[in-house]
């Protein structure tokens, strides 16, 4: 049996809206201490709802295809 599943496999080979946005409307920042995987998320907001998200982790293959 695999460790992990082809989703999750695909989701960390091809990763979905990874990257920077410049000027985003929120944005939050996490971390694990115990692994020290780390995440960015960051968020555009039009007329009161979110129309784009780009993420940007380091860490271990499922944070990354988690964050996809």
């Amino acid at each position: 049996m695999a460790a992990y599943s082809e989703i999750v496999i695909d989701h960390f080979q091809n990763p979905r809206n990874a990257g920077e946005m410049e000027s985003p409307d929120g944005e939050a920042t996490t971390s694990n201490p115990v692994c020290g995987d780390r995440m960015r998320v960051m968020i555009r907001v039009e007329d009161g709802v979110i129309s784009e998200m780009r993420w940007k982790t380091r860490g271990c293959p499922p944070a990354i295809a988690t964050s996809s």
